[in-house]
């Protein structure tokens, strides 16, 4: 009996997105973060390119969600009543690439 190794290679390309801009780019960041342009699906990079490092995102909502864990609210403090200060945590002590901006307070349904 023969054993076939079979692969399926994945054959698209990732779109790259550039989130800021630098002064020299005509933009008022310090840095840019650059996402995307894989040509390989996670860890495969035997199979392709992955020419962008992962970048870390860190959540801050405008209100505190119902149901949120104790263990949660507690670790992220005091910074959790102010959008402002839960996100400048993250970027401080966190040391975040991103920031993910859920405005959970906004709902037109209310």
């Amino acid at each position: 009996m023969e054993i076939v190794d079979v692969k399926e290679k994945w054959a698209n390309t990732i779109n790259t997105v550039t989130i800021g801009a630098t002064a020299e780019q005509g933009g008022t960041r310090g840095k840019t973060v650059t996402i995307g342009g894989e040509s390989t699906l996670p860890a495969l990079t035997f199979e392709g390119e992955i020419p962008n490092p992962p970048v870390i995102a860190g959540l801050v909502v405008d209100i505190v969600p119902e149901g949120w864990p104790e263990v949660l609210k507690k670790a992220i403090g005091d910074a959790i009543q102010s959008p402002v200060d839960w996100a400048r945590q993250c970027v401080e002590q966190y040391k975040v690439d991103l920031i993910s901006l859920k405005l959970l307070g906004a709902d037109p349904q209310e």
